[in-house]
């Protein structure tokens, strides 16, 4: 993905505009907080969706409209100017402050390809910018948020051309309380936006999502194993995965899922295991591993319409190591990495 604009080519939103977009960021909110809760419309979930099935009063029908028109007049993401150059394919990683994003847009930066251009999107400028993730030549569209509509992402992937989407959005486990609803916004509701947002915008031709082992593990006939009930227990958050998954199956739009056993924050130890979906019921990968797979499947021909599961070898619980394990060893091997 990797070479990419050039400084004298970045387009960035104007100090007026970003102070402007603060200044009303309140408003919008409570604007579009009142919009969903009296008004539901295409762009909404569908949850959000069947509150109501009247028809919408004049009151909801005015509210509709000035929420758009803050949205339109304040959101960096509704009015951005195209960041990527000319002429490349631009790779969006969403995401991309999150421990494996920033891995991600690393490798995509690290690989060189001339003919491509990386794009991060992520909440907080500041953040990122902290984080290093623009590190190069690498763009940042900030104010992308998954539980946004679909109609505002689709605008913002169309303003940078984005043509390869990298997803690496995941719910962090927080209050019990509330790691449900968590959980459904991040990996099953906010999946669902990005892929209709990719539809809509017209320019994304394939999508790259992380996800996990045993997302499908009903299927394999593995719920009663430790790591599916332990994982799940953080909010259902395998089985809103699922929900996600099935979305970008089901979509029309070329994808690759890679699902990672257990994360680790250390450098690879042993060698990369690959294997289909719904084999895997252990295990665990380093992030760095899960960045150059997710990279890789971001331009391999291979990669296309393909569910992959990676661990490293020698981190499969006893009992849970895929059967005839060493035939999906395949190492630095990339030809082997999309079976």
């Amino acid at each position: 993905m990797a070479a990419c604009v050039s400084s004298a080519a970045r387009l960035v939103p104007s100090k007026e505009f970003a102070a402007r977009a603060r200044s009303n960021a309140r408003a919008r909110r409570a604007v579009r907080h009142r919009a969903m809760a009296s008004s539901p419309d295409a762009d909404t979930t569908p949850a959000e969706a069947n509150l109501s099935e009247r028809p919408p009063s004049r009151r909801q029908t005015l509210v509709s409209a000035l929420a758009a028109s803050v949205l339109a007049s304040a959101s960096p993401l509704a009015s951005s100017p195209a960041l990527a150059a000319e002429g490349k394919r631009t790779v969006l990683v969403v995401g991309a402050t999150g421990a494996t994003g920033r891995l991600v847009v690393d490798e995509l930066r690290r690989r060189g390809d001339a003919d491509a251009a990386v794009v991060a999107a992520v909440r907080s400028e500041e953040k990122a910018k902290k984080l290093g993730v623009d590190k190069g030549d690498v763009e940042l569209l900030p104010g992308f948020d998954v539980t946004m509509s679909a109609n505002v992402l689709a605008t913002a992937m169309k303003s940078v051309d984005a043509e390869i989407v990298v997803v690496c959005t995941g719910f962090v486990p927080g209050n019990p309380f509330k790691m449900a609803a968590a959980a459904r916004a991040v990996d099953n509701e906010g999946v669902v936006h990005l892929v209709d947002a990719a539809k809509r915008s017209g320019t994304v031709k394939r999508i790259v999502l992380i996800s996990s082992i045993l997302t499908d593990g009903r299927a394999m006939g593995a719920e009663d194993s430790p790591g599916f009930k332990i994982t799940n227990a953080f909010g259902g958050v395998l089985d809103e995965k699922l929900v996600g998954e099935r979305a970008l199956i089901d979509s029309g739009v070329e994808y690759c899922i890679v699902r990672p056993a257990g994360l680790r924050g250390e450098p690879p130890k042993t060698e990369l295991v690959v294997t289909p979906g719904n084999v895997m019921a252990s295990g665990e990968v380093s992030r760095e591993l899960v960045a150059r797979v997710m990279a890789e499947a971001a331009f391999a021909p291979g990669a296309a319409g393909k569910i992959v599961e990676i661990a490293e070898t020698g981190t499969f619980a006893p009992g849970y190591e895929p059967a005839e394990v060493s035939r999906f060893v395949v190492g630095d091997d990339k030809t082997r990495w999309f079976p």
